[in-house]
């Protein structure tokens, strides 16, 4: 392996096995080198393979403008979490997370301080991703002598969640719709909390995720139910209310009609969770 560009001390364009351009970084893996110099492959700490020309560039630039020991931390946070989580994560985490540490700290020192409206849902939503954030909030707060608070936490959580395979990388616009149709569920049942340890609750919860998942890449497909839904309908009546102001909302904010399949779902959750003794009737 050759460098075919030098962009720092640490960081070098080079060409894998298959010919694909690589971004390698290392400690001093370019000191004193020069174009066309064979790479010291006991200094990589980390290969970047950009997806094309544009994508290179992209990563360059991020590489370029983020300071080493935030890249250096990032790369020690991230490979603990897939050791302790057993994780796959995209390479996008490194680049994204060193970026958000970054922009956090500077917030942090200026006196900025930014609340996360999501927190609540994402804890619920994303259990272990928000564990892990609340663990790298704390090493964060000890690295760079900051105090961020666990709104911070949210926010990390976020990047674990976009950045594993098979993410589509929408999990703030699922956290998103799933907080509005919570929120009707509360207001209209005048409810202060739901009951997080709830089996139902975490049915309920995991439903809403797929299903704003589905919306957002248009993956909606049902096959009307006419008969079942008017059963449900008549035996869950306060349901049903909550569920027709859940369908104006995705009307009105989402420019998307329920189907009465999806609204069928919908009253069997919502009578499952406002109830104190569930109905095997209405399951």
């Amino acid at each position: 392996m050759v460098i075919s560009k030098i962009l720092n001390n640490n960081l070098v364009l080079s060409r894998d096995e298959k010919g694909r351009e690589i971004i390698v970084k290392g400690c001093g893996i370019a000191f004193q080198k020069k174009r066309g110099a064979q790479i010291d492959e006991s200094k990589i700490e980390k290969t970047f393979v950009p997806k094309s020309k544009s994508n290179s560039r992209q990563m360059q630039e991020y590489l370029l403008s983020i300071p080493e020991e935030y890249l250096d931390f990032v790369q020690r946070q991230v490979e603990r979490v897939k050791k302790d989580y057993g994780l796959k994560l995209n390479d996008s985490i490194y680049l994204s997370l060193s970026d958000h540490i970054l922009g956090s700290v500077k917030r942090f020192r200026e006196g900025i301080i930014l609340t996360n409206v999501l927190l609540v849902d994402i804890r619920q939503l994303y259990r272990t991703e928000y564990q892990m954030g609340e663990e790298l909030l704390t090493e964060i707060n000890k690295a760079f002598h900051t105090d961020l608070s666990l709104d911070e936490a949210g926010f990390l959580a976020l990047h674990f969640v976009n950045a594993q395979e098979g993410s589509k990388g929408d999990s703030y616009e699922i956290s998103v719709i799933v907080k509005e149709i919570l929120e009707i569920v509360k207001q209209y049942y005048d409810m202060e909390d739901f009951d997080n340890d709830s089996i139902y609750y975490q049915r309920f919860l995991t439903h809403l995720k797929y299903f704003a998942q589905r919306y957002l890449h248009k993956e909606l497909q049902y096959t009307e139910d006419t008969k079942l839904f008017d059963i449900v309908k008549d035996q869950c009546r306060e349901a049903y209310g909550c569920v027709k102001l859940i369908y104006l909302m995705m009307e009105e904010k989402h420019q998307y009609a329920l189907t009465e399949e999806e609204m069928l779902y919908l009253m069997i959750h919502i009578q499952k969770i406002t109830e104190k003794k569930p109905r095997l009737d209405c399951y």
